[in-house]
């Protein structure tokens, strides 16, 4: 067993932040943030730029015509839409890669996630951007116990494939899960409280005294990519989405069905463009 707070002693260990993405995790909270200055700074990134145009031009955002700037891409899509775009770009620069770990599979299961708590949103009455960029977090601590405990990982990997699930793999032989810490790293990071309950909660976000919305997303959304996952129709996912949580968000489930299936290829679709 280990202590949660071991993993985070050693600061030169843990992920740093570039500062445009720290940022831009402020201006969720900053209502005075001036998207010409963001834009500029994005546009200074030539690997971020050219993964944020390539996004923006994808079948998830493109509008009539393809963006050629940030400077289109903004006025386009919006700051909104931009900056989650940003966010996902950045974050998954943010990691070094582990030899026994597909990332690659990662973030595209991260971006199907993402791209489904968006949708759900957009039929209750929470902001769909800042729903995406939960869900693009919602599996950090994940990452950083493959770049921290790799060995340890590895153990869980080989129990996992013999049927045990990762959760009760990881609190065996770690003491916590990936969602404790992803919450602690998002404390770290200096995230604002929406982010670190969403990730805090996303397990069982019902038994917190004050749910987290975006954490209910995040459950239903990933309830929703491993039904698809194993083949279900959409019909049948969306039939049998928890009620208690469909009912604590209001949702509305008018038009879901429809769209499941082209909101997962768009998912998948960023995910492949983000490890271009």
């Amino acid at each position: 067993m280990i202590e949660l707070s071991a993993l985070f002693h050693n600061v030169k260990q843990l992920p740093v932040l570039p500062v445009l993405l720290v940022e831009l995790m402020e201006s969720f909270s900053d209502g005075n943030t001036r998207v010409e200055d963001i834009a500029k700074k994005i546009a200074m990134d030539q690997s971020i730029g050219a993964k944020v145009i390539r996004m923006a031009n994808s079948s998830a955002y493109r509008r009539t015509q393809e963006v050629e700037s940030i400077e289109q891409a903004v006025i386009r899509l919006g700051f909104n839409q931009v900056r989650s775009i940003v966010v996902a770009a950045t974050l998954s620069n943010t990691f070094s890669e582990t030899p026994s770990f597909d990332k690659n599979k990662f973030w595209q299961d991260t971006f199907v996630t993402a791209n489904i708590a968006k949708a759900l949103a957009k039929h209750s009455k929470i902001n769909d951007e800042t729903a995406f960029t939960c869900a693009m977090m919602h599996n950090i601590g994940e990452l950083l116990l493959q770049i921290l405990k790799p060995e340890e990982c590895s153990l869980i990997a080989m129990a996992i494939e013999t049927g045990e699930p990762r959760l009760s793999a990881q609190r065996e032989i770690f003491g916590f899960d990936y969602s404790q810490v992803g919450a602690e790293l998002a404390k770290h990071w200096n995230f604002s409280t929406i982010f670190c309950d969403a990730i805090e909660q996303q397990l069982d976000p019902l038994f917190y005294k004050a749910p987290s919305e975006e954490a209910v997303l995040i459950r239903l959304a990933v309830f929703a990519r491993f039904a698809w996952a194993a083949g279900l129709p959409a019909g049948i996912i969306v039939a049998r989405f928890p009620k208690a949580l469909t009912d604590f968000l209001n949702l509305n489930k008018t038009g879901l069905e429809e769209e499941f299936n082209a909101l997962i290829e768009a998912g998948q679709e960023l995910g492949h463009l983000i490890s271009a």
